[in-house]
C-alpha cells in the first residue's frame, strides 16, 4: 500500500497535496495542485499551483473555519495562480479534498489522519 500522486490531466482526486514549505516541518503544511511531475538529481519533484486567497473587493473575506484550530479546513478561492512552484516528493505530507462551495469559493480540508499538535 503506497501514496499516488497525479498531474492535473490526469486524475483529479491525486493531485491535491499538502507540504511543508522547504521541507521545514515547523511549519504548518500548505495546499498546492500539482500541475507537472518529473524528477531532478534522481529525486522526484512536482510542479505546483497555490490557489489565490479568497478575497471580496480588496479586503480579504473571513474564514469561518479559522475559529476551529482543530478542524483542518480553510476557505479559498477556486482559481489557481498561474507561476508554477517547485516542491520535492519528501517535503509531501498527504493529500485534501477540495469542495466547491459556490463559482468562485472553495473549501480545502486536509485528508491527514495524524496530525502533530
Amino acid at each position: 500500500m503506497g501514496v499516488y500522486y497525479s498531474r492535473s490531466s490526469s486524475h483529479v482526486e491525486n493531485l491535491l497535496i499538502l507540504f511543508y514549505p522547504s521541507g521545514n516541518q515547523s511549519f504548518p503544511p500548505v495546499s498546492r495542485s500539482i500541475k507537472y511531475s518529473g524528477s531532478k538529481n534522481y529525486s522526484l519533484i512536482f510542479a505546483v499551483q497555490m490557489q489565490h486567497l479568497l478575497t471580496v473587493g480588496k479586503r480579504e473575506s473571513m474564514d469561518p473555519f479559522a475559529q476551529y484550530p482543530h478542524f483542518p479546513a480553510k476557505l479559498y478561492s477556486s482559481m489557481l495562480k498561474k507561476t508554477l512552484e517547485s516542491i520535492r516528493c519528501s517535503w509531501v505530507s498527504g493529500h485534501y479534498a477540495h469542495w466547491a462551495i459556490s463559482s468562485d469559493t472553495a473549501v480545502a480540508l486536509s485528508l491527514c489522519r495524524v496530525r502533530s499538535l
